[in-house]
């Protein structure tokens, strides 16, 4: 700091002038103390510590705290979880938690220097994942991922384990379920002849349609009749389709009509859907505006198409399961049960009569997913035993109800494992199944399993 002065006379500005020295070397000592505290301050960054870039932007540290966030995935899947509540502890003490959003993504902002631990929650079903890390000076803000694994015990959802009946906590074999656009849980309470429903986090059980009695009737949902409600599946516009001994219902608008089927017995390849002779149908999926079902006692796959009409698309009538590597048309199945479309519009069937799945391409090309090529029956994992319904996840996992070997198995990218149940053996712990049916991926990224043998349904 440079400061000029000029005095007249020269007595008097000799006087002056050594005044002026002292004062302008204390106004210097000043400000240089001033500018230097200014420039610690500038530097601190706040709490968290950390500089300053040119643009005035944080490097990597908030002023008032550090970030932490990342994703939990699941590493059954790899695909991210929402929903997981993550821990954020230090010393043994819960400091914050947070449920993960879309594709399993959390954070934690504001958070002081330290030494932290953070989980996600086991919450009774899925393995704890910990990381320990710590917060200081420069360090920038934290990028975790936490992992979720699956475990051999599930939690129960909806029903009395091993226990059948009607009321709002009995199911009598619960058979094939879907979630709806409201978050609830749908199903096809079979021996109870109703639909119903659970919402979420609640194991109320609410009846939707049917009156319980045992036949057939259309109708408003609340008088109508069912014979044995069976497969679930909604429409892209929420219209929830069921199949109902040899035909196909819908509840839709408060109103129960027949889609397809006369309800007489019948194997046939084609014609107007409410005309047709059905054979038990058991599992539906909308593939775009269309709906596809299996139809079992035909040994066919067919469709509804948009003029209302229904097609066959793979089988010919009679059973057999052959036709790998070729078209559909080509193909014969045996006793297709369960129907699941991938991500890449594979279509998966079970073939009850053969132990076996196999897919439909979106190429319409045939081939073999998992199951004894020669259709025997096997409790090994790459093997199954009457397996029923299907199902996929986002990320293209199938999953599938090994009936008779009372597990789930799940078939990641093209490897079989088994994922819930205890291969063989019957029972209604925690661990078991008994006769597990229909299948259905959550909101939440749980799969949710209808335990029919035990009358319960359980998630995983």
């Amino acid at each position: 700091i440079q400061i000029t002065a000029k005095w007249h006379g020269s007595c008097r500005n000799s006087s002056v002038s050594g005044r002026f020295k002292v004062i302008s070397a204390i106004l210097l000592i000043f400000c240089l103390s001033f500018l230097f505290a200014v420039s610690l301050s500038c530097k601190s960054g706040g709490s968290g510590g950390g500089g300053s870039d040119d643009d005035g932007r944080d490097s990597g540290i908030l002023n008032n705290g550090y970030t932490v966030m990342g994703r939990v995935r699941s590493v059954a899947t790899g695909g991210g979880l929402a929903g997981s509540q993550v821990v954020l502890k230090q010393g043994g003490k819960t400091i914050e938690t947070a449920a993960t959003g879309t594709g399993g993504t959390y954070a934690f902002t504001n958070i002081e220097a330290g030494s932290y631990l953070i989980e996600v929650s086991a919450d009774g079903h899925n393995g704890a994942s910990t990381a320990a890390f710590s917060l200081s000076g420069n360090t920038p803000g934290m990028d975790i991922t936490l992992e979720r694994r699956w475990l051999s015990e599930g939690t129960l959802v909806a029903g009395t384990p091993g226990v059948s009946g009607y009321g709002p906590n009995l199911l009598n074999y619960p058979f094939g379920i879907a979630f709806g656009p409201d978050g609830a849980l749908y199903i096809a309470d079979a021996e109870n002849h109703k639909i119903r429903k659970v919402m979420p986090g609640n194991p109320t059980i609410i009846d939707v349609a049917g009156t319980g009695d045992s036949g057939f009737n259309d109708g408003p949902a609340g008088s109508a009749i069912f014979q044995t409600p069976a497969g679930l599946c909604f429409s892209p516009s929420g219209e929830l389709h069921i199949t109902d001994g040899h035909r196909i219902r819908k509840l839709a608008g408060g109103q129960v009509t027949t889609v397809a089927g006369t309800g007489e017995e019948g194997n046939e390849a084609g014609g107007i859907a409410t005309k047709i002779k059905l054979k038990t149908p058991i599992d539906m999926v909308f593939v775009g505006d269309m709906l596809h079902f299996t139809n079992l006692g035909s040994h066919r796959i067919q469709r509804i198409t948009s003029e209302n009409e229904v097609i066959t698309i793979a089988g010919n009538g009679q059973a057999g399961s052959t036709g790998d590597g070729l078209t559909a048309p080509e193909a014969k199945v045996n006793q297709p049960l369960g129907l699941a479309l991938s991500p890449d519009n594979s279509l998966y069937f079970s073939e009850y009569g053969a132990n076996k799945v196999r897919k439909i391409s979106a190429m319409a090309e045939v081939s073999h997913v998992t199951g004894a090529q020669n259709g025997a029956q096997s409790p090994d994992v790459d093997k199954l035993a009457r397996p029923r319904f299907l199902t996929v996840d986002a990320e293209g996992n199938l999953y599938i109800s090994d009936y008779n070997n009372s597990r789930i198995v799940m078939v990641h990218n093209g490897a079989p494992t088994v994922l819930a149940g205890t291969t063989g053996v019957k029972g209604s712990a925690s661990g078991e199944l008994t006769g597990p049916e229909g299948l259905a991926i959550g909101p939440d990224g749980f799969l949710y399993i209808a335990d029919a043998g035990n009358h319960r349904i359980m998630k995983y």
